[in-house]
């Protein structure tokens, strides 16, 4: 991980880790490590120029409200397409943690600080152009529940239903039995194909035994 904060030191003159372990000796001063950090303040702060991340959802939701570029190297699960996401808005940069070199990462922090062309700032006024704030919004919602003794009109039906009706039972029930009776019409097919052949195998080492009888015969 440290090879890699030498070429990031050449852009930034104070560098915050998310990092927990035994710290490195050959550890500059102007390099801090924190085991936890409020991630969503410190990327509303406004010298933070760019986000180094590995493309977690949360993260990026933080970082396109406050507007920060990201470079972001997935490492499983959801990243991959979180940042192919970014990277198609002209958010960030994707890179691959597998050939990633100190060169490519340089590169993309200077990318993403640099080129205009980086959406960062208009998606965050997107993200932020909303009618009212949040908190008021939430504000009038509570009151309005208030106000209606609970707005049971605005109740999801799924909490009228039955309990067979919400778990899908009569579905369920309806394919079982379709499934059942399948079963049983091709078992009873199986079994007339099975009598047939058998009765057709009898008949054939009955016929010589017929014919010999019938050609010795004497009137």
């Amino acid at each position: 991980m440290f090879y890699s904060l030498e070429c990031i030191l050449k852009l930034v003159s104070f560098l915050c880790v998310r990092y927990s372990g035994k710290k490195p000796r050959n550890l500059g001063n102007n390099t801090k490590l924190i085991e936890w950090l409020p991630q969503n303040d410190l990327l509303g702060h406004s010298k933070i120029k760019a986000f180094l991340s590995h493309g977690g959802l949360n993260s990026i939701f933080e970082t396109m409200y406050h507007g920060v570029p990201v470079v972001g190297i997935p490492l499983f699960g959801d990243h991959y397409d979180t940042m192919t996401r970014v990277q198609a808005k002209g958010m960030g940069i994707l890179l691959n943690w597998k050939t990633i070199t100190e060169d490519e990462l340089y590169k993309a922090l200077v990318k993403v600080i640099n080129d205009p062309r980086q959406r960062a700032q208009k998606l965050s006024e997107i993200h932020k152009d909303q009618p009212g704030h949040p908190v008021d919004r939430t504000v009038y919602w509570i009151n309005y529940i208030l106000r209606h003794n609970g707005a049971q009109h605005l109740r999801a039906a799924v909490f009228t239903v039955s309990l067979y009706q919400y778990f899908l039972l009569d579905i369920a029930f309806i394919v079982l039995l379709g499934t059942a009776l399948l079963c049983y019409v091709l078992g009873c097919v199986d079994r007339l194909d099975r009598f047939r052949k058998t009765n057709e195998a009898e008949g054939k080492e009955n016929l010589p035994q017929a014919l010999w009888k019938r050609s010795c015969h004497v009137p």
